[in-house]
């Protein structure tokens, strides 16, 4: 008699499409997972979240779900809003996979181009070279589209400090842009992932002091939108413990928070600026390094030390850095974006405390440096 055919075992599995694959696979497959629970309302799910868990990978588990949803565990994950869910869950179930990463990578493409577009008009075309460029080469910028979680917030990122530079530049009252920071804390909370918060209100702080609005209305700006931010997350946990009063705020809010702050790890370094370093380090590390430097080796671009009254919003990061000090070094390899961004913002300020404006006077002026340390040589001969 013949033996029945054994059921084909789903895992591990692993795609071998880098367009499918790349990036940060785990929280890829993680979001793509919830919503899949059987049994379970859409109000429920979407605030419950819960996914396919076990000790394999992410991916793993959400191909034994989609297979038979009844076969796996479900834990829920409430302590986000999962807003990039509006975005990529009606269009993961309308289009295949790698198309929803190609209509990530048109959004970001957009909005990176507004938001240069816009930084440009406001600060200078230079200034905004040298505020975009280490984002670009220091992070894994170019690959932020793999990942819809991450797609849709830096989309938010980046389409928000676009649309608070445009408020800038046509003069918008300080309550219009304190009330525009609440609100851009607030979404980002609602999409976010806890991937990049400093990001976005270190931008926001940069070009209200590049335009001379002042150090008071970006400080008061920066602190509304983590208010926003903070106050948000703060509803979410209300929202779980209405729909699933078994969520405890204690075990699965304030035990994670310290441990996202203090806890151990082995990834973990606990002294003193350790984060800041390690993330740093990350972003120095980047696979863009090797053509930013050789760049900036040759052109010898004419940087100047920066006034603190201009760069003191890169400092925002690295505040942030140190506070949520675990997860910034677990997670150094997309944390690490906020650090490039920052380098981007130093960069940005030195630029402008050269004076220099659009890129005919980078080279100009490169030159006339490098003329001038040949002639400088000459005299020592």
């Amino acid at each position: 008699m013949q033996q029945p055919k054994a059921r084909p075992e789903v895992w591990p599995f692993h795609s071998k499409n880098f367009w499918i694959t790349g990036g940060d696979r785990f929280t890829d497959c993680y979001s793509l997972g919830i919503g899949l629970q059987p049994g379970v309302d859409a109000g429920a799910a979407g605030i419950t979240a819960s996914r396919p868990v076990s000790e394999r990978h992410s991916c793993d588990d959400l191909k034994a779900a989609a297979a038979d949803p009844t076969s796996v565990t479900w834990h829920r994950y409430s302590r986000y809003w999962q807003g990039y869910r509006l975005y990529g869950a009606p269009l993961a179930s309308a289009v295949p996979i790698l198309v929803l990463k190609l209509l990530n990578l048109l959004v970001l493409l957009v909005l990176a181009v507004f938001f240069c577009s816009e930084a440009a008009k406001l600060i200078g075309v230079a200034a905004t070279i040298g505020l975009c460029a280490p984002m670009l080469f220091m992070s894994d910028f170019v690959r932020i589209w793999q990942i819809t979680p991450h797609a849709v917030s830096t989309g938010v990122i980046l389409g928000g400090a676009a649309i608070f530079a445009a408020a800038i530049r046509k003069r918008a009252a300080d309550l219009v842009l304190i009330v525009m920071a609440a609100a851009f804390g607030t979404l980002f909370n609602f999409v976010d992932f806890l991937v990049n918060p400093p990001w976005m209100p270190m931008l926001l702080a940069f070009f209200l002091v590049a335009a001379g609005r002042g150090a008071p209305i970006a400080l008061i700006c920066v602190a509304t939108w983590f208010s926003a931010y903070g106050a948000t997350w703060v509803a979410k946990w209300v929202a779980a413990f209405i729909v699933e009063p078994s969520f405890d705020i204690k075990t699965d809010v304030i035990d994670t928070a310290l441990f996202r702050i203090s806890g151990a790890n082995v990834k973990v370094w606990h002294f003193p600026l350790a984060a800041t370093a390690k993330v740093f380090t990350n972003a120095f590390l980047s696979w863009g390094m090797l053509i930013l430097l050789p760049v900036l080796l040759i052109f010898r671009l004419p940087l100047r030390r920066p006034p603190l009254s201009l760069a003191w919003p890169a400092l925002i990061p690295i505040v942030w850095f140190e506070i949520l000090s675990n997860h910034s070094q677990i997670h150094a390899f997309f944390v690490s974006r906020s650090a490039a961004a920052a380098i981007g913002v130093v960069a940005a300020a030195a630029l402008m405390a050269a004076r220099v404006t659009d890129v005919r006077q980078i080279f100009v002026a490169a030159r006339r440096w490098s003329s001038r340390d040949g002639f400088r040589m000459r005299e020592i001969q």
